[in-house]
């Protein structure tokens, strides 16, 4: 199926709607939307951010080791 008869169908199927499953489909489009525009920051906790800030200090500060010599 290419993508002008998706939207086509996509349309057709829109405009069949009454207006409250209308409202219901286009409200569950906007939250998953918006679930992927969220940062994962935002989703991490103090603790998970506290770590990750340290982590960074200490590379900027040169404490490092190549991954190679770890292993």
């Amino acid at each position: 199926m290419q993508t002008s008869e998706i939207k086509l169908e996509l349309f057709r199927y829109i405009d069949s709607l009454d207006t409250s499953s209308l409202i219901v489909i286009y409200n569950q489009l906007i939250s998953k939307k918006q679930e992927k525009e969220t940062d994962f920051w935002n989703t991490l906790n103090e603790w998970q951010k506290n770590d990750i800030e340290l982590g960074i200090a200490d590379i900027e500060e040169g404490n490092k080791q190549n991954f190679d010599e770890f292993m």
